[in-house]
């Protein structure tokens, strides 16, 4: 099984940046405008592209010869609105960049193989980790309110002894 870091490391074969396809455009034409999309898709969903670190990538190629790109995203900075609307927002936000790829040139040259969201190092060893164990118990206690809080040893993941620890 290939390992999903190398998978996401890897170079793209036969696709140097300054390949051109039969129209006309570019590799890193078609990198841009993918990433274009993206930040207008989160600017549009109240979400600030300074959150997240972004990457468009070629994942591959289909049967027809048209590269298969994905975007990447990694939350860098927790801001509690905008990251939780990010997190719980991922369908939604895929779902509008298929279809603005849809009615684009990118999809006569292309193909969008969707976006893949990852929560940076830096925000696992924080408050946001409690912040968002909180919201997670707050929107079930609001979807369920007259079911038992989840307890410490199962239901929401309770935190690492070294992040309770920061807490106290």
């Amino acid at each position: 099984m290939l390992d999903f870091r190398k998978f996401l490391q890897r170079e793209p074969e036969d696709s140097p940046e300054t390949e051109v396809d039969a129209s006309g455009h570019s590799v890193s034409e078609v990198l841009e405008e993918y990433r274009s999309i993206l930040i207008d898709q989160l600017v549009r969903g109240g979400i600030s592209p300074d959150c997240v670190e972004i990457e468009v990538k070629p994942g591959g190629k289909m049967r027809d010869g048209r590269i298969v790109y994905i975007g990447m995203m990694r939350l860098v900075k927790w801001d509690r609105a905008p990251s939780v609307r990010l997190l719980l927002g991922l369908p939604i936000l895929e779902s509008r960049l298929r279809r603005v790829v849809r009615g684009s040139w990118l999809h006569e040259v292309s193909a969008f193989g969707g976006i893949w969201l990852h929560a940076s190092g830096q925000l696992q060893d924080s408050a946001a980790m409690e912040d968002l164990r909180t919201l997670v118990i707050e929107i079930e206690k609001r979807e369920a309110p007259d079911s038992k809080p989840p307890s410490s040893s199962g239901g929401v993941w309770s935190l690492p002894t070294d992040l309770g620890a920061l807490r106290e």
